[in-house]
């Protein structure tokens, strides 16, 4: 059991005032309301020892300047939950060899004049380097950039991939959320399957298989929180330590983190109006493990990988063994045109996963996605699930299983693709009437953003 006294404020009592200056500038006038002492009573030294080096070592240090006044004796005895006595020991050792100084009927302090080669106060660039050393991966993830920040919890305009949040209906979702609670069987209270509820993997798997052409059952289903856990998870089973993983350039950043978290060799593949350049990634990478993509809308720069570079793509997953990683994240919302099926209702090796999420299409609090995995690959996800966490709350997954099952999510996005082309039209609009000049904005036939190019070369910086 440990006794901890926290270390609360600093203060300086000048004119009646507390003065809220730097701690080291109060410290060398005022006096400490207490110490920051840790005590272990399974520890074989005495407590009395404990309190004596403890603040010997911050007297070392400099944290408790000279000419500090220290609390009394009854204080420390009542805040460190000691005898007062053990207190009292431990003064009177510090006393004995000069470390501090005892006014009868007044006050302990720290000894006044202590010699400058005594106290070694901790050096900031000295702090930074007694941190926990990283891992090689961890050293590789922070050079990654963060990626779109968001600026605050109210909604503002040109936040990357956040829908309309003003369009959901909450009412609705609320009343089947207190239904789902309502009518809750012990079986949801004990929590989801590792692949997620049987229910809700049931709805994706109608809904993936009419609305994006995915080929699928239930059991090739897995729910996870997000679209990240998905590329992380499927890394982890198909690619080992130093193997090349093709990313689009430009790309989602968060891709880019995954195979780095992976372990993995990211190879930048260019992009351009065709897609993902398949040529290009075989030169660079032509035994890659796994390739991290976009083809129904890219992001950042929103274009459709070619018909003629799916199949190129798949004909060289095949012959490579390699993974796809087909990223669907705001394929649903097409607005014009006869929207392409999925990559994976192409593939007949076995080479796609199909990676998608409700956070684009409903919500982003939701953190619900799920990955759909080839047949041949079902058995591996569902041996590395059983040594996971349940991927999502069970009644957030019941919840979203009954407005999927009822009919209420298609009904939702037909009303989103609705409001989204109008506000895309909108600001396509502005921005060639207000910034035409200096931009050249490209429509907007897919999802929830566009990419508007200058027109003239500057600098990002």
């Amino acid at each position: 059991m440990y006794s901890i006294c926290t270390v609360l404020l600093i203060w300086y009592a000048r004119k009646g005032q507390i003065a809220m200056n730097r701690p080291d500038q109060l410290m060398q006038r005022g006096a400490v309301a207490s110490l920051l002492l840790r005590l272990d009573a399974r520890s074989e030294l005495p407590l009395h020892e404990q309190i004596f080096r403890a603040t010997r070592d911050r007297i070392l240090a400099g944290e408790l300047a000279p000419g500090i006044r220290l609390p009394s004796s009854r204080q420390l005895a009542r805040d460190l939950g000691v005898a007062r006595t053990t207190v009292l020991q431990a003064l009177d050792g510090l006393a004995a060899e000069g470390f501090i100084v005892t006014r009868r009927a007044s006050s302990t302090c720290v000894a006044p004049e202590l010699p400058d080669t005594l106290v070694r106060p901790i050096a900031p660039h000295l702090v930074a380097h007694r941190s926990p050393k990283l891992s090689r991966v961890a050293r590789a993830l922070k050079s990654v950039s963060p990626g779109t920040l968001h600026t605050g919890p109210a909604p503002r305009a040109f936040r990357p991939g956040v829908p309309a949040l003003d369009l959901f209906p909450i009412a609705l979702w609320s009343r089947i959320s207190a239904r789902c609670h309502a009518r809750a069987s012990t079986t949801l209270l004990e929590g989801s399957e590792a692949a997620g509820q049987r229910m809700l993997r049931e709805a994706i798997a109608e809904h993936v298989s009419a609305m994006r052409g995915v080929s699928c059952s239930a059991e090739q289903v897995f729910v996870t929180t997000g679209t990240q856990q998905a590329f992380e998870e499927i890394l982890r089973l198909v690619v080992d330590p130093g193997e090349p993983v093709w990313v689009e350039d430009p790309g989602y950043l968060g891709a880019m983190r995954a195979v780095v978290g992976a372990h993995a060799r990211p190879v930048a593949v260019p992009v351009d109006e065709q897609g993902l350049d398949v040529a290009a990634g075989i030169r660079r990478a032509p035994r890659a493990r796994a390739v991290v993509l976009a083809p129904s809308h890219q992001y950042p720069l929103g274009v459709t990988l070619s018909l003629a570079r799916r199949f190129a793509l798949l004909r060289w997953a095949a012959r490579a063994r390699a993974i796809i990683i087909e990223d669907d994240y705001d394929s649903e919302f097409h607005h014009r045109g006869r929207p392409l099926m999925a990559l994976q209702g192409l593939d007949t090796a076995g080479c796609v996963v199909y990676v998608g999420t409700f956070s684009k299409s409903l919500f982003p609090g939701i953190r619900i996605g799920y990955l759909v995995a080839p047949p041949g690959l079902v058995d591996a996800f569902a041996a590395a699930r059983a040594s996971l966490a349940t991927p999502a709350p069970a009644f957030e997954q019941a919840t979203l299983a009954v407005f999927v099952a009822d009919g209420h999510f298609a009904t939702h996005l037909r009303r989103m693709r609705v409001a989204y082309r109008e506000r895309s039209e909108a600001l396509l609009a502005a921005l060639e009437t207000d910034c035409g000049d200096v931009l050249a904005p490209s429509p907007c036939d897919t999802g929830m953003q566009l990419v508007a190019t200058l027109r003239s070369r500057v600098s990002d910086r």
